[in-house]
């Protein structure tokens, strides 16, 4: 089976890898095509994301190597739309939506960049209960698909990623549940994002399998991506998600083809 990847970092952002060394190696991996989704400016932590004199640079660079390589691989411009970011509506292929940080208090929390920071936020922002910073979190992602109308749910529940999180908890699930009942509303389309697998912090894609069952029996779609920052990383732990899926109840996951999204059976 081959794959698609369209969450792709670069050193536009906080990648390794150029968007010509991304592209190179999706060629080399057989892949379908790639779509590059480097971080949108967040003015709250600018330590890994693009800033916004570069968004123009950043998508006339994609868009000259889609065009040499366009013979050899389809390769789109998308970008990863922080909650805290604005972004010029239509610039982009798709917008990816995501959730990185809590701000309160006037303090900004990273919420996915290291376990310390994580446990800082809930401590510090929360009293540290950890349920309360679940509340907000999913609240957020919810709130960012109903404004943001992306075409992809990001990291659904990355909070999840260093495992410090009461995932089998009754409220916790009930937490999730709820959230995913109200983003689905607003977006129907999530990514499996194999990134905290990629980065050696869990053995399992976001989202959970529950979740995915959920997101199937509401006529959910998904896209298996990487959320990748390396080259090397592009298609890790694909063929296992697409298994995953299968064991959700899914026929089929989505592939952008530069008009809109295609089923592709599993």
């Amino acid at each position: 089976m081959r794959f698609s990847n369209l969450h792709t970092h670069t050193v536009f952002s906080d990648g390794k890898g150029t968007v010509r060394e991304n592209i190179e190696s999706a060629i080399a991996k057989n892949m379908l095509s790639l779509g590059f989704s480097d971080h949108s400016f967040t003015a709250c932590d600018t330590s890994y994301c693009m800033r916004l004199e570069d968004y123009g640079r950043y998508a006339e660079h994609v868009r000259a190597l889609a065009k040499e390589y366009e013979d050899r691989l389809p390769v789109y411009l998308g970008i990863e739309k922080d909650y805290f970011s604005e972004i010029e509506e239509g610039a982009f292929d798709y917008v990816i939506a995501s959730v990185h940080y809590i701000i309160r208090g006037g303090v900004c929390y990273p919420i996915d960049h290291s376990e310390a920071q994580q446990r800082q936020c809930a401590s510090e922002a929360f009293g540290g209960s950890l349920l309360d910073m679940a509340k907000c979190y999913y609240g957020m992602v919810a709130e960012h698909a109903a404004k943001a109308k992306p075409d992809i749910i990001g990291h659904f529940d990355v909070l999840n990623k260093f495992s410090i999180m009461p995932e089998l908890s009754d409220e916790y699930i009930r937490i999730t549940e709820e959230a995913l009942r109200e983003t689905v509303r607003h977006c129907r389309r999530f990514e499996v994002n194999t990134g905290g697998i990629g980065r050696g912090w869990r053995k399992t894609p976001y989202p959970s399998l529950y979740l995915l069952k959920l997101l199937r029996e509401l006529g959910g779609e998904v896209v298996i991506n990487s959320d990748s920052h390396h080259p090397d990383n592009l298609d890790c732990h694909f063929t296992e998600s697409a298994a995953l899926l299968r064991k959700a109840g899914f026929t089929s996951f989505s592939v952008f083809d530069g008009a809109g999204f295609q089923p592709i059976a599993l």
